[in-house]
């Protein structure tokens, strides 16, 4: 193959030519091409640094809500935990009160029951001792102490008229009931009778009836009162003052 030098001469220009109307045609719309994607890129890459500045406000804005949140979360525990302890506190305070309430009422029901048993105690035993001293009496009792009783009530019959007299009875006749442990002799009975009629200025009937369980002495009853001499009614008095002593 023959080499020529005109033919490479006339390529060589055509080359130039077609790099000149490249230039020409092309390099410009290429380079402002080159120079958007150049401007693109490099708004691309300013709005990622932007975004990623956003992004990073936003996380350390996130990361301080999220610490308000925990910090809140905290207050909302310690408070909760605050209320639950007074709650506790209160409960406990409140069964505490309940508790002594209860005890009280426990004690109260002790103490209560405790008096109940020493006075049922105290009765039983007062009882017993009232028959032991009964019985006691009854032996050593005899009509000649039954008789000394009587002339002592006699003697000193001056509350008896004193509180009948007190009493401004419509009646002509005052009625007496008089009970004795032994008969006694009519003599007695006319003279207790005749002082009574004339202490009082009043006509009165003497009722008179046998009763062994006086032991000695008389009992007397006008209306409502009652004026007891008798042994057992001393006893019994006894017993009675004793059961109101503590």
């Amino acid at each position: 193959m023959k080499f020529n030098i005109w033919t490479l001469l006339f390529q060589i220009i055509n080359f130039v030519v077609l790099l000149y109307i490249l230039r020409r045609i092309l390099y410009k719309p290429i380079r402002e091409i080159i120079e958007k994607r150049r401007g693109l890129i490099a708004k691309t890459v300013e709005d990622a640094e932007k975004t990623k500045k956003e992004a990073l406000e936003l996380k350390e804005k996130n990361q301080k809500e999220l610490n308000k949140v925990k910090e809140l979360q905290n207050q909302m525990l310690e408070q909760t935990r605050e209320e639950a302890l007074k709650d506790r506190s209160k409960l406990l305070d409140e069964a505490n009160k309940e508790a002594a309430k209860i005890n009280e009422k426990e004690k109260a029901l002790i103490d209560a029951e405790k008096i109940r048993i020493e006075l049922e105690l105290k009765n039983k035993t007062l009882e017993m001792v009232s028959v032991f001293a009964s019985n006691l009496l009854k032996d050593i009792s005899d009509e000649e102490l039954h008789r000394s009783i009587f002339r002592k009530l006699l003697k000193e019959n001056g509350k008896i008229v004193s509180d009948i007299s007190k009493i401004k009875g419509k009646e002509e006749i005052l009625n007496i009931e008089l009970f004795t442990a032994y008969p006694l002799p009519l003599d007695d009975v006319k003279t207790f009778k005749e002082t009574l009629e004339s202490q009082l200025a009043k006509k009165v009937k003497m009722n008179t009836t046998i009763d062994e369980t006086l032991i000695a002495g008389v009992r007397i009853k006008v209306y409502d009162m009652i004026y007891d001499s008798s042994l057992a009614g001393q006893v019994n008095a006894l017993a009675s003052q004793l059961r109101e002593t503590r």
